[in-house]
């Protein structure tokens, strides 16, 4: 019998053609979603992922030769629809107050590792070279950029990326904050956290209505910022965008 532990990625997955093998391709993706999120990478067999799809062993090096494949198949599935809805939100932005952005974003990460927590384990095994993790990183930075640029359009496509930088750490630590049991009121907290994005966007607005280069804006006191931008911020009429 092959090996259960990860090998060179030497071999050709078969690409389903009928519907059948669509659904099986499915069941396998789920069930190695669930093996990698409640066991990690490492300890994930192909024999427990083709268990729980109760399918045989065969059946799941048909589409899928290594573990690296299948992992490298659920990543890329993971960030396309991360990149779908960046790009909903980009075109919803020019629609929305500031604050209601500033909920979507706080809340973005930790709905999607909610509901994928394989996302994470995956993105996290740093010493596996796994097919699908090359420009995760870069790819999301993109799409938040361009949720930045919808909201500040005068910003240029080195500054949103730059920015995009500092959002991605916000969004991260918002899912820091979410699951940490110290914290009696976690509702209570969100909203806070959802203040302190808010104020961050209203920055990179104000960046582009001061006159000032991005770099210049990001240096500046507050008290410069203001007197650059003449005083004036986006009025927040919104409901908050974090649910309870």
């Amino acid at each position: 019998m092959a090996s259960q532990k990860s090998t060179p990625n030497t071999g050709e997955a078969k690409a389903p053609r009928r519907a059948r093998g669509h659904a099986r391709v499915a069941s396998l993706l789920e069930a190695a979603s669930a093996e990698f999120a409640e066991r990690g990478y490492e300890a994930t067999t192909m024999t427990a992922i083709a268990a729980r799809a109760g399918a045989s062993i065969g059946s799941l090096y048909q589409f899928f030769p290594t573990k690296e494949q299948v992992a490298g198949t659920l990543i890329e599935q993971y960030v396309t629809e991360l990149e779908a809805a960046f790009d909903q939100l980009s075109e919803e932005v020019p629609l929305l107050d500031v604050s209601v952005v500033a909920g979507r974003l706080t809340t973005f990460f930790v709905a999607f590792r909610t509901t994928y927590p394989a996302f994470v384990v995956l993105v996290d095994a740093r010493d596996i070279a796994l097919p699908g993790a090359t420009g995760v990183r870069e790819r999301l930075r993109k799409g938040i950029a361009s949720v930045l640029a919808a909201l500040a359009p005068r910003l240029s496509v080195e500054e949103a990326l730059f920015r995009s930088v500092v959002v991605q750490h916000l969004m991260k630590a918002a899912v820091t904050l979410s699951y940490d049991a110290s914290v009696v009121d976690h509702h209570a907290a969100m909203l806070e956290f959802q203040r302190v994005v808010e104020h961050y966007l209203e920055d990179v607005m104000e960046a582009t209505r001061g006159g000032q280069t991005g770099a210049a804006h990001r240096g500046a006191t507050p008290k410069e910022r203001s007197a650059s931008g003449k005083g004036v911020g986006p009025k927040s009429k919104g409901k908050s965008g974090v649910s309870a």
